[in-house]
C-alpha cells in the first residue's frame, strides 16, 4: 500500500506539471530539440523565463524517463559518446536522468523531492557552462584560470540561479555542494546535501564515459566503479543507488 501511495503521488506530480506546461507527446523523445533547449537555457540567453523552461525541460526529460528508462539513458549515452558541441547540455540532461531514476526507483524519494533533485542536476554546472564547452574540445591540459573555475563553479552556479529567481532552498544547496568531498551515509545529511550526494556519483559517472578532445572516454566498467566507492575506497550509499538505477 505504501508503494502504491507512493506511485499515486509521483503520478499525481507528473500530471499536474503536463497540465501547466501543456500536453507531452507519448511518442520516442526529439533528442536535438531537447538537446537545443538544454543548451538554451544554460547559456542563459532568455533569462526572463528562466525557470519556466527549466521546468518544461524537466517534464519533458521526466516524463520519457518513466515512460522508456532505458531507451533514455541509451539515447543519452550515446549522444554523451558523439557531440562535444552542446556538451554541457547533454551532460546535464544525462546526470539529470540519472538521478531522477536513482531516486524514484531506488532511494524511493517523493516525486517533489525528484523533481527538485533533477532541476538541480540539469544547473549544477550553469556558471561555467560556455567555458564547460570550450574545454571539451581542448586538448592542451586546463590552465591556471580554467582550474579555478572549475573549483569556483559550484558557487557561480547557485548565485546565477539566485539571480535567475531560483529560490528553492534544497535545489540552491544541492548545486552549492555537488563537488563537496564528504564521503558517508545519506540519512545524517540534509535534504539539499542528499541530493548533492547523488549529484556528485551521477557527474563522476557521466564525465567518465563522455571522451573530450583530450582523451578517450573511459569504459563502463571504470565510470562505475568510479561512480560506486568513496572517498575513503568504500561504497558509497548514493553511487551504490545509481549503479544499481542504471546498470
Amino acid at each position: 500500500l505504501t508503494d502504491m501511495g507512493a506511485f499515486v503521488a509521483r503520478e499525481q506530480a507528473a500530471s499536474k506539471v503536463s497540465d501547466q506546461l501543456g500536453d507531452i507527446p507519448s511518442s520516442e523523445a526529439n533528442w536535438l530539440d531537447l538537446q537545443d533547449q538544454a543548451h538554451a537555457l544554460l547559456q542563459v540567453s532568455n533569462p526572463q523565463n528562466f525557470r519556466e523552461r527549466l521546468e518544461k525541460l524537466q517534464a519533458h526529460l521526466g516524463h520519457f524517463a518513466r515512460l522508456n528508462p532505458d531507451g533514455i539513458l541509451l539515447s543519452l549515452f550515446f549522444l554523451s559518446s558523439r557531440d562535444l558541441d552542446r556538451y554541457s547540455g547533454t551532460h546535464a540532461m544525462l546526470v539529470s536522468v540519472m538521478c531522477g531514476i536513482a531516486a524514484r526507483d531506488v532511494l524511493k524519494w517523493p516525486a517533489v523531492q525528484e523533481t527538485v533533485l533533477c532541476h538541480a542536476a540539469l544547473t549544477m554546472n550553469i556558471g561555467m557552462s560556455v567555458q564547460q564547452d570550450r574545454m571539451a574540445h581542448q586538448k592542451e591540459p586546463l590552465n591556471p584560470k580554467q582550474r579555478e573555475l572549475v573549483r569556483e563553479h559550484p558557487s557561480h552556479s547557485a548565485a546565477l540561479l539566485r539571480q535567475l529567481g531560483v529560490t528553492n532552498r534544497d535545489l540552491l544547496e544541492a548545486v552549492l555542494d555537488h563537488h563537496a568531498k564528504a564521503p558517508g551515509p545519506l540519512a545524517a545529511r540534509t535534504l539539499g546535501q542528499r541530493m548533492a550526494r547523488l549529484i556528485q556519483r551521477a557527474d563522476i559517472f557521466a564525465a567518465a564515459i563522455s571522451p573530450r578532445a583530450s582523451r578517450a572516454a573511459a569504459s563502463t566498467g571504470s565510470a562505475m566503479k568510479a561512480a560506486y566507492f568513496d572517498e575513503n575506497s568504500q561504497v558509497d550509499e548514493a553511487g551504490a543507488a545509481l549503479v544499481k538505477a542504471v546498470g
